[in-house]
């Protein structure tokens, strides 16, 4: 038998098969490293894998001319007209992991997807950068563009983190009828000023400017005509401290930042208006599935936003769907693998992200299923209790205020002070103070903390003990617990205070005071004095005269357990979270020479100074002991 018509065959079925080998060992090989390998490397294995074709050559023209770089992901050999996610971010869309894993999930999925570089970042023309400036104009644009290609059916779904989301209610505010739905995660930092929450890019927590979390930030994004990628050895923890603040940045890396323009820019000023953040008279109506995290330093902003849209906007209430996972930011789905929030253990924190995040494009974009009916308005997870709640609004209309009172006989200093927290108030006025100096501020220990620099700071609940051995810090502590306290809803201190300086900032921690000692932070927030009143009316104080603040602490869902205590440190200080207040009463940002202040805090009589906690009274499922931080 001739057999030499069949060897070249024969040597092309070996090749293909070798082929075909190669292929999915390499297909294996990203698997078993894909925590390893750089998503921008993994990409056309990936996309030869899943069948997605990729054009990274899209751009797109502004009405004012500038060209917008992006990169469309379309599966192969589908016909007909395809829905579009459309993800825009200032990152770099060919190298972010994030933007890239989303262009293959759903291009695999059916989808066409568009991912865009913001004006003035990587590919896309443009020397101004400033969060959020032209984003509503630059996304309406784009859409108007993706409902004229030929393969566009006219329904675009958003989706993304942090920066990712917030873009997304920037295009919200325009209600443009191609935008059908959007995924906004971890994403308050779009709230302007909505009812009172004042956070403009997530920079500002009750008129104080989160200094380390936006510094580091601006310092790797926030050049204003640098389209190169950011370096990764910028010396932040030695830059934090540097005075006056705005020159933060410019320590680390020079030139034109919009880092000055957040700092200069008073709160409340109506140039605000022009960066496209949300205010309270916007009305977003674009069905939205919004997923945050307790530990996320916006946590306010993205309840303020969906708070909003559920009283001004029934129709768009009821499209709407909120899920708040134990976590840091964007921490939602890693936290799972994690195990722990912090210090915190955490177990059954699972959800279908994924699976929910295609069904909400699929019945929004597509017409396909009932859009997660089954959900709630609000599913949130227990901390501590280890299970996930429903409610139709936030707080839950269940949780009733619980007032806390604050009561010593003048020595609540640290720990080891005499200060109690008590469910009724003392009837004899006193009176604890201490100096705040802001050059020796109190340190950061955990909570909503971020980009340091160092390597040994971490975000979440952690032990407070060390701080809490300062005389510049008030402790006041409950008795043990005689029932397990669900807290669920928006935390508060009421604070009756006075001060020799004319501006000072007040920050309040609520804590959980295990059996063993530990002291875990369990939620907090702070009050520039001067904001007392808003942050459009600023009004610095009378040496010595007595105010009453409210300090906004965040909202949190959190079991303290039978025989375990809560406790309330106050301090004016959290650095490098939170700015310095210098004390002069002044701008602050380019001040560098400080000023101490001795700050008072009354209680009892008619000085009623206290923590509002919201309570929730449910069966806890199961007493055991539980573990504790670790």
């Amino acid at each position: 038998m001739d057999l030499s018509a069949v060897r070249p065959a024969l040597g092309w079925w070996t090749v293909s098969a070798l082929i075909v080998a190669a292929l999915l060992l390499a297909a294996l090989a990203l698997f078993v490293l894909r925590e390893r390998i750089p998503a921008h490397w993994q990409q056309p294995v990936r996309a030869l894998v899943f069948g997605v074709k990729i054009d990274d050559d899209i751009r797109i023209a502004m009405p004012d001319g500038t060209h917008l770089a992006g990169t469309l992901y379309r599966p192969r050999n589908v016909d007909g007209p395809l829905p579009t996610v459309y993800v825009r971010l200032p990152y770099d869309r060919r190298r972010y992991g994030e933007a890239i894993g989303e262009g293959l999930f759903f291009a695999r999925n059916g989808y066409a997807v568009l991912l865009q570089d913001v004006r003035g970042k990587f590919e896309s023309e443009g020397d101004d950068f400033l969060p959020w400036r032209h984003a509503t104009g630059d996304g309406v644009a784009t859409l108007d563009w993706i409902v004229r290609q030929p393969w566009s059916n006219g329904k675009v779904g958003t989706i993304g983190c942090s920066a990712l989301g917030e873009l997304q209610y920037a295009l919200a505010r325009a209600n443009h009828p191609a935008h059908a739905a959007m995924i906004p995660i971890a994403a308050g930092g779009a709230a302007g000023d909505v009812d009172g929450q004042a956070g403009y890019f997530g920079a500002f927590e009750g008129g104080v400017f989160q200094l380390a979390g936006a510094a580091g930030w601006f310092a790797k994004h926030g050049m204003k005509a640098d389209h190169r990628p950011w370096p990764n050895d910028l010396d932040m923890a030695s830059a934090l401290p540097t005075l006056p603040a705005i020159d933060v940045v410019k320590r680390v890396r020079p030139g034109a930042n919009g880092f000055q323009d957040f700092l200069q820019t008073p709160l409340g000023d109506a140039r605000w208006r022009a960066l496209d953040y949300v205010f309270s008279d916007d009305r977003p109506t674009t069905p939205a599935l919004v997923v945050d995290t307790w530990g996320d330093p916006s946590l306010a902003g993205t309840l303020a936003l969906t708070e909003s849209v559920r009283r001004h906007s029934p129709d768009a209430a009821r499209a709407q769907h909120v899920l708040i996972a134990p976590g840091n930011h964007c921490e939602q789905e890693l936290v799972v693998g994690m195990g722990k929030f912090g210090e915190l253990p955490v177990r059954n924190a699972a959800q279908p992200y994924r699976d929910y995040y295609l069904a909400w494009f699929d019945h929004w974009l597509r017409g396909r299923g009932d859009g997660l009916k089954a959900l709630p308005p609000y599913r949130y997870f227990v901390l501590n209790e280890q299970r996930w709640l429903d409610a139709t609004q936030w707080p839950p209309a269940e949780a009733r205020p619980q007032s806390w009172y604050l009561s010593s006989n003048g020595h609540a200093n640290s720990r080891d002070g005499d200060g109690v927290l008590a469910l009724e108030a003392a009837r004899e006025i006193r009176s604890d103070d201490f100096i705040h100096d802001p050059t020796d501020p109190v340190p950061s220990r955990g909570g909503p903390l971020c980009c340091t620099g160092d390597p040994n700071q971490r975000a979440g609940p952690v032990d407070q003990r060390d701080v809490e051995t300062r005389k510049d810090v008030l402790v006041y502590t409950s008795a043990p617990l005689q029932q397990p306290l669900r807290i669920v809803g928006k935390l508060s201190a009421q604070l009756v205070v006075s001060s020799t300086a004319p501006d000072t900032d007040f920050v309040a921690r609520l804590v959980h005071v295990w059996p063993d000692g530990r002291a875990t932070n369990i939620q907090e927030g702070a009050l520039r004095a001067r904001y007392r009143d808003g942050v459009e009316r600023p009004s610095l104080m009378t040496p010595g005269q007595r105010y009453v603040l409210d300090v906004p602490m965040r909202s949190i869902a959190y079991l303290v357990p039978r025989g375990h205590r809560i406790r309330l440190d106050i301090s004016s200080s959290s650095f490098p979270r939170l700015e310095r207040n210098l004390g002069t009463g002044g701008r602050n940002y380019d001040e560098s020479v400080p000023s101490k202040a001795l700050n008072r805090v009354f209680h009892g009589g008619d000085a009623v100074s206290f923590v509002e906690i919201p309570v929730l009274d449910l069966p806890v499922p199961d007493e055991r002991t539980f573990p504790g931080p670790r």
